[in-house]
């Protein structure tokens, strides 16, 4: 009888500490899901940076863009002519490649 209630004991003890690791394994888990929440945080806010950044830059040469062909409306024709022979020229070898 002293032995089942020895080895009662036992399992007992070794049921609590089973629970206290699960219990800490599930407070690690909760630290890495946080840990990574923060870094999408983190993440999202950085591409909201870039995203602003770039919309400022292409309002910019927008801007820009738009004094050149008030100011040489031939040349920007020109240069528009340009760069579509160029790109149509550039389309049309890799067909025949």
């Amino acid at each position: 009888m002293a032995t089942q209630t020895a080895k009662k004991s036992n399992s007992v003890s070794d049921n609590a500490e089973v629970v206290e690791a699960i219990n800490q394994i599930k407070e690690a888990s909760n630290s890495v899901y946080q840990a990574f929440g923060s870094l999408s945080e983190a993440g999202k806010a950085t591409a909201r940076e870039a995203l602003d950044e770039g919309r400022a830059k292409a309002t910019d040469y927008g801007q820009k863009a738009e004094s050149v062909v008030r100011e040489k409306p031939v040349v920007a024709v020109g240069v528009a002519f340009a760069a579509g022979w160029l790109v149509s020229r550039m389309l049309s070898s890799r067909k025949g490649s």
